[in-house]
């Protein structure tokens, strides 16, 4: 059953909805779409097997159940509201003691519900075991309802927690004949960009490919309501190591912010903006030539941090304003830097406005990332300064020897618990590479790190030390849906190749992290335990992928699914609940 993600089982599970209004008369189905095995076993079991004795992770079985929860919005400006919760009966004769009869394969259900003609909606599906026990999800949204359209829209299922290859509708076995490519389609690439639409789309853009032997201007939008791709317009120039983060001015699908990058000309100086709606590229603004810069999205606006020139590290911060789509000079750095890592820290006034505040660890005063960030190692960006940032561990030193070792094109996100009266952030902060040894035997290294970073005080910052099973030289990171007042958080991470150079050969690697806050006998006070979950994937590889991947991107939605991106394939994510 390990060999399971290039087949795929459609199955209609939850119905039409039938609109009740006057005048609304469209109808509405959603379709539910899993990755299933080479035996075959979701759809009948052969003679003498029972459930017990074969793995039905990716099968909805008889004895399942199946929340649908609608979520509702007229402007996409404003946050989705609760409409419906629906619990969906399933009806699997096919199965061996089924409960049901007739030809109600899927357990089709239909009921009345009225979807409002010019409202968004957003659909989560949650399906659990007879044991109450969840074990897959998938959702879309900005899905926009007009009843002049019958719709037909399609779910995507993984396991919770766990990475699966995105396939769409599965009538033959020839293998891979229908999952989601990328436009690589080769055996390597290195650093594109993926930013997740309001929509239910991905974007991709630039890279090199191994196999194309150039850098890509290339440009491809994801349609995961369609399970779909399509290569819309081109990057104005071929584009790698480039930024790019979400921009919410109001829109359908948002802009995406797409900064620097690097080709065989040289470094970028444009700051570009993409409109999926348009399907256009536009220039916001002209700065200094930069590669591997750090782009980060707060309250809608977008934040472009860093990147290098040669040996010379870049200071600037830059905002991209929401409401002008202008750029601004919004602070600067003490330490210059490219290849770092980024979180957002934000917090809020009396009022709820957000205060930007952004983290920035490590990275290379050179493009090269060669040269790591040893002074002020870590800062504090808010508007018009940043603040050196005093890193140690539990007891006050500095055990990992961040400070004197450096970190390079780690990976970092920002995790929220909300079990307590106040909400408390965390950043876990994986892979990447540093310097070891000393003088003539000075050499760069990779080590399977895993740090939880928590703020203790003013501009001080104390890390957990926790370990990884794999060694990520350039990885990505993203935090995917939680449970309302969970005491664990995850983020899903693309591993990306253990070596440092960007030309070795690697397998696909995605990983889930769960981080806890956990009580310390030993040192007496609460600690972030971080661990790898246990992929239902062979050592978190997807073995038929049959590609290198050395820096692929991940990004996340707002439905806290994380979406991976090979050299070859799109994987899901799937989180354990809308994060809210």
């Amino acid at each position: 059953m390990k060999r399971t993600l290039s087949l795929l089982m459609f199955l209609i599970l939850v119905g039409t909805f039938v609109s009740c209004e006057s005048g609304n008369t469209g109808n509405f189905k959603i379709s539910l779409r899993l990755p299933i095995d080479m035996d075959a076993v979701c759809e009948y079991l052969p003679d003498g097997i029972y459930q017990e004795e074969v793995d039905l992770t990716y099968c909805i079985n008889s004895t399942d159940q199946i929340m649908l929860t609608i979520y509702s919005t007229s402007d996409l400006s404003e946050p989705y509201t609760i409409v419906d919760r629906k619990l969906i009966e399933v009806c699997i004769s096919k199965y061996q003691g089924g409960n049901c009869v007739g030809n109600n394969s899927g357990g089709k259900s239909e009921f009345i519900r009225s979807l409002k003609k010019g409202n968004y909606y957003r659909f989560f599906v949650e399906v659990t075991n007879a044991n109450e026990k969840l074990k897959m999800t998938g959702g879309i949204d900005g899905v926009y309802y007009d009843d002049d359209e019958n719709y037909d829209i399609d779910i995507f299922l993984g396991a919770t927690g766990d990475f699966v290859r995105v396939v769409g509708d599965r009538s033959d076995e020839r293998n891979d004949y229908d999952s989601l490519k990328s436009y690589f389609e080769s055996g390597g690439s290195k650093g594109s960009a993926a930013v997740a639409l309001k929509n239910g789309r991905i974007y991709l853009s630039g890279g090199y490919s191994f196999d194309y032997e150039e850098t890509m201007d290339r440009t491809m939008i994801f349609n995961m309501g369609r399970i779909s791709s399509d290569e819309v317009k081109s990057l104005p120039v071929p584009l790698m190591d480039h930024a790019a983060a979400l921009l919410d001015d109001g829109s359908e699908s948002g802009i995406v912010v797409v900064a620097f990058g690097s080709n065989d000309s040289g470094n970028s100086n444009s700051i570009l903006a993409y409109d999926p709606d348009s399907n256009s590229y536009r220039t916001l603004g002209l700065k200094d030539n930069l590669t591997g810069a750090k782009a980060i999205s707060i309250d809608g606006d977008v934040y472009i941090i860093g990147g290098c020139n040669g040996k010379t590290g870049s200071k600037k911060v830059y905002k991209v304003s929401k409401t002008t789509l202008q750029v601004e000079d919004f602070s600067t750095l003490n330490t210059g830097r490219c290849f770092h890592t980024i979180a957002d820290v934000s917090t809020t006034d009396n009022a709820g406005a957000v205060i930007p505040r952004i983290l920035v660890i490590g990275g290379s005063t050179d493009q090269d990332g060669k040269t790591p960030v040893l002074d002020k190692f870590a800062e504090i960006v808010t508007v018009s300064k940043s603040t050196e940032v005093a890193i140690s561990d539990r007891v006050g030193g500095d055990s990992a020897e961040l400070l004197t070792r450096g970190l390079i094109a780690a990976a970092a996100t920002t995790i929220r618990f909300d079990d307590l009266e106040q909400i408390q952030k965390a950043v876990p902060v994986v892979g990447g590479y540093f310097q070891d040894g000393e003088a003539e035997n000075l050499s760069l290294v990779t080590n399977p790190s895993l740090f939880v970073f928590s703020e203790t005080g003013q501009n001080k910052w104390t890390y957990d030390v926790n370990g990884a099973p794999n060694r990520c030289a350039r990885p990505s990171m993203a935090a995917i849906g939680t449970t309302e007042k969970s005491a664990a958080q995850y983020a899903a991470v693309n591993c990306g190749s253990s070596e440092i150079s960007r030309d070795s050969d690697a397998d696909q690697i995605i990983f889930v992290v769960q981080v806890k806050r956990s009580y310390s006998s030993d040192l007496e006070q609460n600690i972030f335990s971080a661990s790898v979950k246990e992929s239902l994937m062979d050592e978190n590889k997807d073995i038929d992928s049959g590609s290198m991947i050395v820096d692929g991107p991940i990004t996340a939605n707002t439905l806290g699914q994380a979406f991976a991106f090979g050299s070859l394939f799109v994987y899901q994510v799937s989180g354990y609940s809308i994060p809210f």
